[in-house]
């Protein structure tokens, strides 16, 4: 029976891709093996599966899991494809790009909703909100400690109060003794700011991602960036028992 296990859940950010994770960063300094389940360019729609399925099937001989995870942008729709023998197959497809924007405003321009059309900001802000406490409610039904950051985030729209209202009580209802900088940061941000990119080399043009735009040819961190959220997340902890409570 394995005693303990730290679950890594993200998308390709919390991998490692030769410069560290910060999963298994944070494993290290708790003293357990880090399970990886991050996946290149998935959404939270894909780690909520994907959690819930690993409870059901491969918890049973684990005592004690804690889990950590990098909250992706509500824009990635993830689809199951094509059959493999065990597990799934996961594809996507963005509403934030090109395509997948049109796609929409031309389902909304179709829609037979009269006068209004689509609110589709909004949709999607309510969207992440959802997916963040659904995952927290996993874990706490679970009984299992985790941490949460994000490493993108949805672009606010110009909202009226009421809808206001209904985007706070989701903000809420989030345990922020398990999400690290709810309303201050997010992963991509500070790789920008800070500059540490894998990749320095500009694009010609740059790219929508989550809320901000990608400028260079590859966006993810370095070791060094990976090892300063690890440090962050850990004083969260240490702060707040993240790790050794389910709140």
């Amino acid at each position: 029976m394995t005693e303990s296990i730290h679950l890594g859940i993200g998308a390709s950010f919390g991998m490692d891709s030769g410069h560290g994770s910060p999963h298994e960063m944070l494993a290290e300094r708790l003293g357990v093996p880090c399970e990886n389940r991050c996946r290149p360019g998935h959404g939270n729609d894909f780690m909520i599966t994907d959690t819930l399925l690993w409870l059901a099937q491969r918890r049973r001989g684990v005592q004690r899991v804690t889990a950590s995870v990098g909250i992706s942008d509500p824009y990635r729709h993830d689809m199951v494809d094509e059959p493999v023998a065990t597990g799934l197959h996961w594809s996507k497809w963005r509403a934030s790009q090109r395509y997948g924007a049109m796609a929409l405003r031309r389902l909304s321009r179709e829609a037979d909703l009269g006068p209004y059309k689509w609110n589709i900001r909004l949709t999607y802000h309510l969207r992440y909100l959802t997916q963040i406490l659904t995952l927290q409610n996993i874990f706490r039904a679970h009984r299992i400690p985790y941490l949460m950051w994000q490493v993108m985030r949805p672009t606010v729209g110009n909202y009226s109060l009421n809808e206001r209202a209904q985007v706070r009580s989701l903000e809420k209802q989030i345990d922020t003794q398990h999400f690290f900088g709810l309303d201050d940061y997010t992963q991509i941000d500070h790789i920008n700011e800070t500059r540490q990119w894998t990749d320095p080399t500009p694009l010609e043009r740059p790219q929508a991602y989550g809320h901000t735009r990608v400028t260079v040819r590859d966006e993810h961190p370095t070791r060094g960036c990976n090892e300063q959220l690890a440090e962050m997340l850990w004083r969260h902890h240490l702060e707040n028992n993240s790790l050794t409570s389910t709140g």
